[in-house]
C-alpha cells in the first residue's frame, strides 16, 4: 500500500517512448517532465485522501501514456484501501481486483521489454500480494495462494538485490502473514509446492522495514496497524497509527482507524474525539468514513 505506492512514486524514471529526434529532444525531456510531475501531484492526492483528485490526474495519464501500469496501479489502490481499512464488502474486492487487472497485464508488457527493470518487478509483486490478501479476506484461498505465489516469485527477484532491502522484506513479510493464516485444512495446498510461513514470521519481516531508513517504512507501518489490529493486538496497532496520523493528519482513513482500534481497546473518550475529527474534515470522497464515524459516535455517547 504507502509501501509500494512510495517505492514505486521515488524509484520510477517516467520513461515516455517517441520517434522523435534532434531539435524535439527538448520538447520530449519538457514532457518527460510534466508526466513526472503529474504523478507526483496525483500521488500527493491520493495520500491526502482528495481521491477526485487524484483520480482525475490518473485519467490524464492514461491518456498520455497508455502502455504506462502506473495510473492503473494507483487508481486500483483507492478501492483496496477502502476495503483494508474501512469495510471488506464484495464489491470493493471485486472493484480492487478489476482495476488492477489492466496495470497487472501493462506491468508483464512492460518487464518483457525491460527485464531489469526493479520498478516493475516491485509493482507486480506488490500487486499480486494484494490480490492474494483480497482473496483470503473474501475466503477464495486458492487464488490467495496462486497469487501470493505468483507475487512471491517477484518478491525472490528483489531479494537477489539483498535480503536486507525494506522493499524486499515487506513483500517477504506480506507472503509469510497470508500462508500463515491461511485455514488448516488448507494448508496441503502450500506444503505441496514446499512453501512454510508464518504470521509471527510476517510481522517480523514488516518490523525490520517500519524500522529502516527506507521510503517504504511507512508501508509497513500502515501495513502492520491493519494485521496487529487484525490479530488484536491492539497496542502494538495504536502505536503505528500514532505515527500514520501525525505523518498524514489530512488522511481520513488512517484516522478512522486509528478510532477503530482505540475504541476496540477501550479507549473510548479517545475514540469518541477522534471520531468526531473524522466528521470534521468531512471528507467529500470518503462518505462511508463520515457516515461509519457518525454511526459509532451515536452508539458510543
Amino acid at each position: 500500500m504507502i509501501s509500494i505506492l512510495l517505492s514505486i512514486m521515488l524509484s520510477t524514471q517516467v520513461v515516455l517512448h517517441t520517434g522523435y529526434s534532434g531539435s524535439e529532444v527538448s520538447t520530449e525531456k519538457e514532457k518527460k517532465e510534466l508526466y513526472q510531475k503529474l504523478l507526483d501531484e496525483g500521488v500527493e492526492a491520493f495520500y491526502m485522501t482528495d481521491w477526485q483528485r487524484a483520480g482525475t490526474i490518473f485519467e490524464k495519464m492514461k491518456t498520455e501514456s497508455p502502455s504506462d501500469p502506473l495510473p492503473h496501479f494507483f487508481m486500483s489502490m483507492m478501492p483496496f484501501w477502502e476495503y483494508f481499512f474501512i469495510e471488506q464488502t464484495g464489491d470493493l474486492a471485486n472493484a480492487f481486483l478489476q482495476k488492477s487487472e489492466p496495470a497487472v497485464k501493462l506491468s508483464h508488457d512492460k518487464l518483457e521489454k525491460f527485464p531489469n527493470d526493479t520498478t516493475t518487478v516491485l509493482m507486480l509483486s506488490g500487486l499480486y500480494g494484494y490480490r492474494s490478501l483480497v482473496a483470503a479476506g473474501e475466503n477464495n484461498y486458492r487464488i490467495a495462494i496462486q497469487s501470493g505465489l505468483t507475487g512471491f516469485n517477484y518478491t525472490r527477484k528483489l531479494l537477489s538485490l539483498g535480503t536486507d532491502r525494506p522493499d524486499a522484506r515487506i513483500g517477504r513479510g506480506m507472503f509469510y502473514y497470508m500462508v500463515g493464516s491461511i485455514p488448516r485444512e488448507m494448508r496441503w495446498a502450500t506444503n505441496m509446492v514446499g512453501i512454510r510461513g508464518d504470521v509471527e514470521q510476517g510481522f517480523d519481516e514488516l518490523k525490520k522495514a517500519a524500522e529502516s531508513d527506507s521510503y517504504v517504512s511507512n508501508d509497513a507501518k500502515m501495513m502492520l496497524m491493519y494485521l496487529y489490529d487484525k490479530e488484536e493486538m491492539f497496542e502494538e496497532a495504536i502505536e503505528y497509527a500514532e505515527v500514520l496520523t501525525e505523518k498524514f493528519p489530512g488522511n481520513v482513513i488512517f484516522k478512522f482507524k486509528k478510532a477503530q482500534i482505540h475504541e476496540k481497546a477501550g479507549n473510548m473518550e479517545l475514540a469518541v474525539s477522534l471520531y468526531a475529527e473524522v466528521i470534521e474534515l468531512n471528507n467529500p470522497d470518503l462518505p462511508e468514513v463520515k457516515r461509519k464515524s457518525k454511526e459509532r459516535l451515536s452508539v458510543l455517547n
